[in-house]
């Protein structure tokens, strides 16, 4: 599966600190193997996403999100960008909380309008 968006989506998604960095400041994850098309042109990992330009045509093809604090992979690029043009206007909220609290805080978080992007027990 594949997302279409603009050079100016792409730019602003990378750019967004609460997409990348915890509330301290430190890094939360990175993106690898990223494959894109821009202007009908395939690319890779030697793309640097700020370089485009806001008027490109973009195809994201492939990429994965890993996270910092475990070093595994959380979730496709292309997912992930989804997240966050939905979440415009919305605040990202991420949290460990036990396991027994998860059906009630999950029901709250939907009932509210929410949505869960993952959930595990393993830490």
């Amino acid at each position: 599966m594949s997302t279409k968006t603009t050079g100016f989506a792409l730019k602003s998604f990378y750019a967004e600190p609460t997409v990348w960095l915890n509330h301290d400041g430190r890094p939360l994850y990175w993106i690898d193997d990223i494959r894109l098309t821009i202007n009908g042109s395939e690319v890779d990992d030697e793309l640097c996403i700020q370089d485009l330009k806001d008027s490109d045509e973009v195809i994201i093809l492939e990429g994965t999100i890993f996270s910092y604090q475990n070093l595994s992979e959380v979730m496709s690029l292309e997912r992930y960008f989804k997240i966050w043009q939905r979440s415009l206007g919305s605040v990202f909220l991420g949290a460990f909380i036990p396991e027994g609290q998860y059906e009630k805080l999950s029901s709250m978080i939907e009932a509210a309008g929410g949505q869960i992007l993952r959930s595990t027990t393993n830490a």
